[in-house]
């Protein structure tokens, strides 16, 4: 009997540790973000905002469209639901309107998953100065099954 209650406590440790799908997902609506979208002489899959999330898989590319004022800052989150493999390199590229300018993150061999802790929850944001539609790209040789969204956070926050 105190085998049976150990092993309950147990998985109910493991599963009360992080973050669920469920809990990711939250409040949001599913984009398929299979749009056309026209920006910066290309085209994303979709706009983003903070009520709507995209699921996907890597290794490959999602892009997508962000509407924010002046001075923002955007904030991908990524959820990882499957972790089979890291990769090497990841990057994430954000560019203000007319793709004149852009900001970039990279990986730089750095393990994705190990970055996003237990919780999977791996987070990365960039300020955009001008106000506008901004493209936003992620490219990931890393192999997962993924939820993204992002955060808008704005200089009145």
């Amino acid at each position: 009997m105190a085998r049976v209650l150990f092993l309950l406590l147990v998985l109910g440790l493991l599963f009360a540790c992080g973050v669920q799908e469920g809990d990711f997902i939250a409040g949001a609506d599913s984009d398929p973000c299979m749009a056309n979208v026209p920006v910066c002489q290309t085209t994303a899959g979709c706009n983003l905002d903070e009520s709507h999330y995209i699921e996907g898989d890597f290794p490959g590319y999602r892009n997508f469209v962000v509407s924010t004022p002046a001075d923002t800052t955007i904030v991908v989150k990524l959820f990882f639901k499957t972790r089979k493999h890291p990769g090497e390199d990841t990057e994430i590229i954000w560019y203000e309107p007319g793709c004149h300018v852009s900001y970039t993150w990279e990986s730089k061999g750095q393990d994705l998953f190990q970055m996003a802790g237990t919780d999977r929850i791996f987070t990365q944001g960039k300020k955009v100065r001008q106000a506008g539609d901004h493209l936003v790209e992620i490219y990931s040789d890393a192999t997962c099954h993924f939820f993204a969204r992002v955060d808008i956070q704005t200089p009145m926050q």
